[in-house]
């Protein structure tokens, strides 16, 4: 068999959470792959501080532009001179133009076979309804108002203001429908469709049966050969890691608001616990600790390269989760963070603060993490529990060897098998 063209914008060296996801994939696979890639644009990442070899079996392209459209022309044109050394393509996304490459690649050379990786849904984001970005609040069209009465839908007000904002904002919308259907059309022409969790599987292709044939879930993975060897060291403190993003949807409060009422039951709490969180937080957590007084006890720091983040994570206490509650949009999480993945290969305790429907929450609960809900007062608890009584939940550490790359990477070729 030939080679396999992987096209995606974020691969090593830029360290991002969609192309660590590819280079642990492709890298532990039995097939051939050239990626074509980029290095000279960090835009979205923490930076190019990635500096893994690849395997004998891949090989990075580096394009000579440093914006995404001129990639976008840059990748199609190396696919048309060099077509005779691929049978099959897999575009990556984040971003969306992975897919725009595949879709001109299907549409010139339909005997191609393509596979489509989608990180995370491109229509219909959960995120966009309810950070307002690609809808206003008063539009029907928006997620948050699934539930809205006939009333509030047929108010001469509301529909006066959304015919205001349609009007004002013409290049969204002309966005938000080509985003739309750059989703829709590779969903369809596409051989195979990669998702990363059963949820997301059903947000995006509910009950067509067409597509559901062609869909395949792959986890995300952790790499052991990655991670540094260390002596854990003890703590003076007991402490607990955040690696990775936070923003204004997906956000530490719930926890700040345990540590606020644990605080007040252990007045000596910043003796004997640190909350680390290492990359980016969005202004109304900051401004929480501020205003209560917690920066004794939780600590903002700058972001890391990934390996020196599998360091922090493995000497941790505990290192903590954060999913988005997106349930005024839906009703269930649809998201799965690499980041768990790269807890699991940590061997580290985990706790987990997510939604209560979603495969990611079931996924967590068979590896044995400590899932908890947005209660302040349930984590409070928790907290209590973990400190003053020393809890700790077991590991399932067979059911998280099914997350190994090597193993992954196994179900993946198996699909290959079948193109």
């Amino acid at each position: 068999m030939k080679k396999i063209l992987v096209i995606s914008w974020y691969y090593p060296p830029i360290n991002s959470s969609e192309g660590l996801v590819t280079y642990k994939l492709i890298n532990n696979s039995e097939y051939q792959y050239d990626v074509f890639t980029q290095k000279k644009n960090e835009n979205w990442s923490y930076g190019s501080n990635v500096d893994y070899e690849n395997n004998e079996n891949v090989n990075s392209i580096f394009c000579k532009s440093d914006n995404i459209n001129d990639w976008v022309k840059e990748a199609y044109e190396y696919f048309v001179k060099n077509r005779k050394k691929y049978d099959i393509v897999m575009t990556r996304s984040m971003p969306q133009e992975s897919h725009v490459i595949g879709l001109k690649i299907k549409e010139n050379y339909p005997e191609v076979k393509w596979i489509a990786s989608f990180g995370d849904p491109i229509k219909n984001n959960p995120y966009n309804p309810i950070t307002y970005a690609l809808y206003p609040y008063f539009s029907t069209k928006n997620m948050v108002n699934k539930n809205a009465s006939w009333r509030w839908k047929l108010s001469p007000k509301r529909i006066i203001l959304s015919s205001y904002w349609n009007y004002k904002n013409r290049a969204t919308i002309k966005f938000r429908n080509e985003i739309n259907k750059i989703e829709e059309d590779t969903i369809k022409y596409a051989d195979r469709i990669i998702l990363n969790n059963e949820s997301q599987k059903r947000y995006m292709l509910k009950d067509n049966q067409e597509y559901l044939k062609k869909a395949i879930v792959i986890h995300h993975s952790y790499d052991s050969s990655l991670y540094p060897r260390i002596h854990k060291k003890h703590n003076e403190k007991m402490q607990f890691v955040f690696v990775g993003h936070l923003d204004l949807v997906r956000c530490a409060e719930p926890l700040f608001k345990a540590i606020k009422l644990l605080k007040e039951e252990i007045p000596d709490l910043s003796d004997r616990v640190e909350f680390l969180f290492y990359g980016d937080m969005g202004s109304n957590d900051k401004l929480f600790l501020i205003d209560n007084f917690l920066l004794d006890i939780v600590k903002i720091k700058k972001s890391v390269s990934y390996a020196d983040s599998l360091k922090i994570i493995q000497n941790a206490d505990w290192v903590l989760h954060f999913d988005a509650n997106i349930g005024l949009a839906y009703d269930e999480n649809i998201f799965f963070a690499a980041k768990i993945a790269d807890y699991f290969g940590a061997k580290t305790n985990i706790l987990a603060i997510t939604m209560q429907d979603g495969d990611v929450k079931e996924i967590l609960n068979k590896a044995n993490a400590l899932v908890l809900s947005y209660s302040a007062e349930e984590i409070k608890n928790y907290l209590y529990l973990i400190l003053e009584e020393g809890f700790v939940l077991r590991r399932n550490e067979e059911y998280i060897k099914s997350f190994d790359a090597k193993n992954v990477a196994k179900e993946f070729d198996k699909i290959i098998e079948t193109i």
